[in-house]
Protein backbone atom coordinates (compact mmCIF):
# COMPACT_ATOMS: atom_id res chain seq x y z
CA UNK A 1 0.00 0.00 0.00
CA UNK A 2 1.16 3.46 -0.77
CA UNK A 3 1.20 6.12 1.89
CA UNK A 4 -2.22 7.68 0.61
CA UNK A 5 -4.22 4.02 -0.19
CA UNK A 6 -4.88 3.19 3.55
CA UNK A 7 -6.91 6.87 4.47
CA UNK A 8 -8.28 6.33 0.72
CA UNK A 9 -9.49 2.76 1.95
CA UNK A 10 -10.51 4.29 5.61
CA UNK A 11 -12.59 6.62 3.77
CA UNK A 12 -14.21 4.23 1.61
CA UNK A 13 -14.95 1.64 4.45
CA UNK A 14 -16.65 3.49 7.00
CA UNK A 15 -18.76 5.45 4.03
CA UNK A 16 -19.87 1.73 3.02
CA UNK A 17 -20.12 0.29 6.98
CA UNK A 18 -21.85 3.80 7.78
CA UNK A 19 -24.89 2.94 5.27
CA UNK A 20 -27.77 1.90 7.02
CA UNK A 21 -26.04 2.59 10.57
CA UNK A 22 -26.79 6.35 10.99
CA UNK A 23 -29.63 7.11 12.82
CA UNK A 24 -31.43 10.46 14.63
CA UNK A 25 -29.40 10.07 17.86
CA UNK A 26 -26.17 9.92 15.59
CA UNK A 27 -24.63 13.89 15.18
CA UNK A 28 -20.94 12.95 13.58
CA UNK A 29 -18.47 10.47 12.76
CA UNK A 30 -14.80 11.22 12.83
CA UNK A 31 -11.95 8.74 11.72
CA UNK A 32 -8.39 8.76 12.00
CA UNK A 33 -5.47 6.64 11.06
CA UNK A 34 -1.73 6.84 12.59
CA UNK A 35 0.75 4.23 11.22
CA UNK A 36 -1.47 0.80 11.06
CA UNK A 37 -3.81 2.03 14.11
CA UNK A 38 -7.52 3.23 13.43
CA UNK A 39 -9.25 5.10 15.13
CA UNK A 40 -13.16 5.57 14.74
CA UNK A 41 -14.89 8.00 17.23
CA UNK A 42 -19.10 8.80 16.95
CA UNK A 43 -21.01 11.46 18.42
CA UNK A 44 -24.70 11.26 19.51
CA UNK A 45 -27.42 13.53 20.81
CA UNK A 46 -28.43 12.60 24.24
CA UNK A 47 -26.92 10.03 26.57
CA UNK A 48 -24.59 7.33 25.43
CA UNK A 49 -26.81 4.17 24.82
CA UNK A 50 -25.92 0.56 24.25
CA UNK A 51 -26.80 0.56 21.03
CA UNK A 52 -25.07 3.50 19.86
CA UNK A 53 -22.16 1.47 21.18
CA UNK A 54 -23.31 -1.55 19.12
CA UNK A 55 -23.68 0.51 16.44
CA UNK A 56 -20.35 1.97 16.22
CA UNK A 57 -18.74 -1.76 17.29
CA UNK A 58 -20.58 -3.33 13.88
CA UNK A 59 -19.00 0.19 11.99
CA UNK A 60 -15.88 -0.56 13.23
CA UNK A 61 -15.18 -4.36 12.57
CA UNK A 62 -17.24 -3.66 8.98
CA UNK A 63 -14.21 -1.15 8.67
CA UNK A 64 -11.25 -3.26 9.71
CA UNK A 65 -12.30 -6.14 7.76
CA UNK A 66 -10.99 -4.13 4.69
CA UNK A 67 -7.29 -4.35 5.81
CA UNK A 68 -4.77 -6.18 5.99
CA UNK A 69 -3.48 -8.28 8.90
CA UNK A 70 -1.21 -5.79 11.49
CA UNK A 71 -3.69 -3.05 11.56
CA UNK A 72 -5.61 -2.47 14.79
CA UNK A 73 -8.88 -0.15 15.39
CA UNK A 74 -10.66 1.18 18.54
CA UNK A 75 -13.65 2.97 18.40
CA UNK A 76 -15.23 5.20 20.99
CA UNK A 77 -19.06 6.69 20.97
CA UNK A 78 -19.54 10.00 23.32
CA UNK A 79 -22.48 12.24 24.00
CA UNK A 80 -22.12 16.18 22.46
CA UNK A 81 -23.31 17.24 25.79
CA UNK A 82 -20.62 15.98 27.30
CA UNK A 83 -17.95 16.57 24.80
CA UNK A 84 -17.01 19.03 21.94
CA UNK A 85 -16.79 17.21 19.10
CA UNK A 86 -13.42 17.06 17.89
CA UNK A 87 -12.41 15.69 14.16
CA UNK A 88 -9.84 13.36 14.01
CA UNK A 89 -8.40 13.23 9.98
CA UNK A 90 -11.79 13.77 8.84
CA UNK A 91 -15.46 13.55 9.11
CA UNK A 92 -17.08 10.23 7.70
CA UNK A 93 -20.51 11.94 8.42
CA UNK A 94 -21.99 15.46 10.37
CA UNK A 95 -25.47 16.24 10.72
CA UNK A 96 -26.29 20.08 9.66
CA UNK A 97 -26.35 22.61 12.62
CA UNK A 98 -29.51 23.11 12.88
CA UNK A 99 -30.58 19.60 12.94
CA UNK A 100 -28.43 18.67 16.08
CA UNK A 101 -31.07 18.79 18.66
CA UNK A 102 -31.05 16.12 21.93
CA UNK A 103 -33.13 13.03 22.41
CA UNK A 104 -33.87 10.84 24.51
Amino acid sequence: MSEQQPLVTLKLAVQAALIGEVTNRMVSVTCGLRNRHIQIRAYVSGEVQDADIERVQFISTEVIAEFPEGYTIEESCCSVGDEKEEMLDFWAFRRAAEQMTPTD
